[in-house]
């Protein structure tokens, strides 16, 4: 009876209006790719960053690299992003995103933001079910920027002939993107794509069925029957180690290539184990045993994402810094990569 109250003078103190981010999901037939949608008042958004090959335009991959894509999406350049979304969803203007933001209130970045992927001191709660991830940028110059730090999104609102407005998320994002100054059209940003929430369901919609059920708490996340990912247990004899470092140009820009020195004989055992334990949150252990030192490291792995080459990539934190593993079992290799230490090291096992 108390959430009951507790539900009526919310919706009494909201006037009745729709303030209740709903899931739902929508499927692109240009690739038939599916996304989950989310309703934040009177907008319909994508949850997800786009991940469409646009026919006409530029777009790009993160680092060059399409592992990054599965989850952060591709980058467009502005007159790109104005154009990508599909058919009967657009690029949010600077005023349709001061709507959200302003509906979201504030800290409404906090609010906007993915439980996970983030550092914890940025105290995210994805109140709405925005989901934004920090997917990094593409600078005009080419470099890439800020994956692990930075969220930022296209407007479809110009500010001159080479500026357009965007927004971003992240306490230490850099302020590329705003909705007071333009940024540089060039520059490779997310795209979120919108349409107005009453166009998608019609004016005599009814939407009390779910204004209880809001506020309720939410299910903990399950994994469903066909998840591609399956719990195990592997233990993996290393044999032999090389240490990578990334290229850089005549300008100190990272070039998305790596330089390894000699590879040095090792005795190391790498167990990792795959127990699916919370989704996005709490997926796997890896453990490095070091036989000569009898010295082991323990990382817990907070996503496990399977690759198309049927390779899994394990992302995880060390210092509140993005690291992943590589399992690639066709080249019986593990690949240890520090994105902001732009570093690599490589395990070969028998």
């Amino acid at each position: 009876m108390k959430n009951y109250m507790r539900i009526l003078l919310l919706l009494a103190i909201s006037n009745m209006s729709s303030i209740f981010a709903q899931e739902n999901q929508f499927t692109d037939p240009r690739d038939g790719r599916t996304y989950k949608t989310v309703v934040i008042g009177d907008q319909l958004w994508f949850a997800e960053n786009l991940k469409y090959k646009a026919l006409d335009g530029n777009y790009f991959s993160y680092n060059n690299d399409p592992t990054n894509v599965n989850l952060y999406g591709y980058l467009y350049d502005w007159r790109t992003a104005c154009n990508v979304c599909p058919s009967g969803w657009r690029l949010p203007s600077n005023e349709e995103w001061l709507t959200l933001t302003n509906y979201v209130g504030d800290p409404y970045k906090t609010r906007m933001m993915s439980k996970v992927m983030w550092d914890a001191t940025e105290n995210a709660t994805n109140s709405f079910g925005f989901s934004g991830l920090p997917g990094g940028l593409r600078d005009h110059l080419g470099s890439y920027r800020n994956k692990g730090v930075g969220a930022y999104f296209w407007s479809s609102s110009p500010q001159d002939q080479n500026f357009a407005f965007a927004r971003e998320l992240g306490k230490n994002a850099g302020n590329y993107a705003s909705h007071q100054f333009g940024t540089n059209k060039n520059m490779g940003l997310s795209v979120r794509c919108m349409k107005d929430y009453e166009s998608e369901m019609g004016e005599d919609y009814d939407q009390s069925e779910y204004e209880e059920s809001a506020y309720e708490e939410p299910e903990t996340p399950q994994y469903e029957e066909s998840y591609a990912i399956q719990k195990s247990v592997k233990q993996y004899t290393v044999f032999k180690t090389q240490s990578c470092s990334e290229k850089q140009d005549l300008y100190y820009n990272y070039m998305g290539e790596y330089e390894c020195k000699p590879s040095k004989p090792a005795n190391i055992k790498i167990t990792i184990n795959i127990h699916l334990s919370d989704p996005m949150y709490d997926e796997a252990t890896v453990t490095i045993y070091d036989v000569v030192k009898k010295s082991s490291d323990e990382f817990p792995i907070e996503y496990v994402e399977a690759l198309e080459d049927g390779t899994l990539l394990f992302h995880f934190s060390v210092v509140n810094q993005p690291h992943t593993f590589l399992l690639d079992e066709s080249t019986k290799k593990i690949s240890w990569n520090s994105e902001w230490g732009h570093w690599q090291e490589d395990y070969f096992y028998k």
